[in-house]
């Protein structure tokens, strides 16, 4: 009977130091750069729209061709939108019921729709200052490849 082969690893080489990046883009000051996130504009540029559709971010810049499809900012934009959605929806709903203010049905009737209202329109600004607060802090996913699990930029 003969021994099952033995697996090798290929030698794989460390550095300390990460390979440099030479950006393509140049960003400006971070209250510019935020202002323009916030406007759901390229952070970068300012030119461009950094949106595809409703959410999905553009895999590159039109105008500038920063790599916005390679910054992650997936999860915390929504994260941020329901606690700040979520405190305006809390002080109205206070404000409204002190000294017995509205029925139950009354505030069900006008705060469920105002929650899915503020929720829906304060997303797209607040991943606009995510992805901008992200391209100026130079949180950016490496390469493009077909192996590259990110799938806004194929």
């Amino acid at each position: 009977m003969t021994a099952p082969p033995k697996l090798t690893l290929p030698a794989q080489r460390w550095s300390r130091r990460p390979p440099s990046r030479v950006p393509t883009f140049t960003m400006p000051g971070w209250g510019r750069a935020l202002a323009r996130g916030a406007a759901m504009r390229c952070p970068a540029c300012g030119q461009a729209s950094a949106f595809a559709n409703w959410f999905v971010i553009r895999a590159r810049c039109p105008h500038c061709d920063a790599p916005l499809g390679l910054v992650p900012c997936d999860t915390l934009p929504p994260y941020l939108t329901i606690v700040i959605g979520l405190a305006i929806i809390g002080a109205g709903l206070l404000i409204a019921d002190r000294d017995g203010g509205l029925r139950y049905t009354t505030s069900l009737i006008v705060f469920i729709p105002l929650a899915i209202v503020l929720q829906l329109s304060l997303q797209r600004p607040i991943k606009g200052i995510v992805l901008a607060m992200m391209m100026k802090l130079d949180l950016i996913r490496s390469g493009i490849g077909p192996d590259d699990p990110n799938p806004a930029v194929r």
